[in-house]
């Protein structure tokens, strides 16, 4: 396996190929193939949410390609394996994961969708601390099916009364 910078770099240039396709190459956004491949998208990330609640490591590895790069609100970056892992060892204190809302855009010819939205949580610990933050992740249409191929997380924080930025 690369290095997973240069997994990160190839698919945000992949996403930024895609997204600059000329427009004859989209599908039109309501036509029934790009309606049959949001909800497609859709469907999967409901199973997505409910596997990582669950902490279900095998329905959560058929979701992903064996190229996933994912990461954390602080910047951590982990492969397929290595969140995996995390999670079935406990090394991921999250809880309630929770989709507060999303939006699927497709990209290119309809074989990649970028999700974004907006999710909440309960990190374990004591005392346990509600996590509110933004996510864009990336789908992949492949003979097998659609795989989640990357994943970001940003923590949203409360406005902060004062700032001292000057």
């Amino acid at each position: 396996m690369g290095s997973p910078l240069l997994t990160c770099r190839a698919a945000l240039l992949g996403m930024a190929i895609l997204a600059g396709a000329p427009a004859g190459a989209e599908q039109p956004p309501r036509s029934p193939a790009a309606q049959d491949a949001r909800a497609a998208v859709a469907a999967l990330e409901r199973q997505r949410a409910a596997a990582f609640q669950r902490r279900d490591i095998a329905a959560l590895r058929s979701l992903m390609d064996r190229q996933y790069y994912h990461v954390e609100s602080r910047g951590r970056a982990r492969s397929k394996t290595e969140l995996l892992t995390a999670l079935e060892h406990d090394g991921l204190r999250v809880r309630n994961y929770e989709i507060e809302s999303s939006e699927i855009q497709l990209l290119g010819d309809g074989g990649t969708a970028l999700v974004t939205g907006t999710f909440r949580t309960l990190m374990e610990g004591p005392p346990p601390k509600p996590f509110r933050g933004r996510f864009a992740r990336l789908w992949v249409r492949q003979p097998d099916g659609w795989k989640n191929t990357f994943h970001q997380a940003t923590e949203i924080r409360p406005a902060q009364d004062s700032c001292e930025c000057n």
